[in-house]
């Protein structure tokens, strides 16, 4: 087996290998994958100074000397990179809340999408939407003519239309027009059930949506299980599973597409009474 000390390779001298070490530059593998650019920065007070050339051939004799992959060891490649940040603020004597995320590889920068919340069940919806894109690459495909082509699209924007909410005292509008209602019920009578519309959807695409009751102090929790949102665009979920008392309800759209932004309508803080 190959030695991994730096002084087997030719040129290489005590005074490169101490600047080498300040780069944290140790052994072969770390002089094969260096930015040789860096190296030339970090030796900038060396006399003769080592050129740019000379600086590559080293990291050619780097990669030389080390051992080939071993046969049968499939190589790990990473298919995407994340940011996510879990943000607050003080909002009278409670706290928001709300979690942002980006994809950190690819370009044109993407934009940043934000939940109101702390729940990572729509995050982790969205990252699974990227990872259904990251295949490995591909041979590109033979252009079509140019009649044949199809004009390119602009991200899918997912709207929340509109929202009712519907329980024993009758059916109030929470969302129209995309925007809050101007005066929405503070108090529900059980049984509780919220209706919704989504647009934006482009045909085929798999848009799920979730009502989510928010926490001050901790993690929210979902009253029900996510649906699949139909072509209709309509959703519909019961919330008899949520407990007398003041609650404040977020409504959530997403796809599984990184061609399409997550939605959220944080609803202003209600009460709901037994019947």
């Amino acid at each position: 087996m190959p030695s991994d000390d730096l002084s087997s390779i030719p040129g290489l001298e005590d005074k490169h290998l101490r600047a080498l070490a300040r780069q944290n530059v140790t052994d072969l593998a770390g002089l094969a994958d260096a930015d040789g650019q860096a190296i030339y920065r970090a030796m900038a007070n060396l006399r003769p100074r080592p050129t740019l050339e000379q600086i590559s051939r080293w990291q050619d004799d780097a990669r030389n000397m080390l051992p080939g992959p071993e046969t049968g060891a499939p190589d790990w490649h990473p298919a995407a990179s994340f940011v996510v940040v879990f943000s607050q603020r003080r909002a009278g004597e409670d706290w928001e809340r709300r979690t942002e995320a980006e994809r950190t590889e690819v370009e044109p920068e993407q934009n940043l999408q934000i939940w109101s919340g702390w729940d990572c069940e729509p995050i982790c919806a969205w990252m699974m939407g990227q990872l259904d894109q990251a295949s490995p690459a591909q041979p590109p495909p033979e252009r079509p003519p140019e009649a044949a082509r199809k004009p390119p699209t602009g991200r899918a924007q997912l709207t929340i239309d509109s929202a009712t909410i519907i329980d024993a005292a009758g059916r109030a509008d929470v969302v129209t027009a995309g925007a809050l209602a101007a005066d929405p019920p503070r108090e529900l009578v059980a049984p509780v059930r919220v209706v919704l519309t989504v647009s934006g959807a482009r045909p085929g695409m798999r848009v799920q949506a979730v009502t989510r009751i928010l926490r001050p102090d901790d993690f929210g929790w979902n009253p029900g299980h996510p649906v699949v949102v139909p072509d209709s665009g309509q959703a519909e979920f019961d919330l008899s599973a949520v407990p007398a008392g003041e609650h404040e309800l977020a409504l959530i759209a997403w796809a599984a597409d990184p061609a399409a932004d997550l939605v959220s309508v944080s609803l202003p803080r209600m009460t709901i009474r037994p019947a």
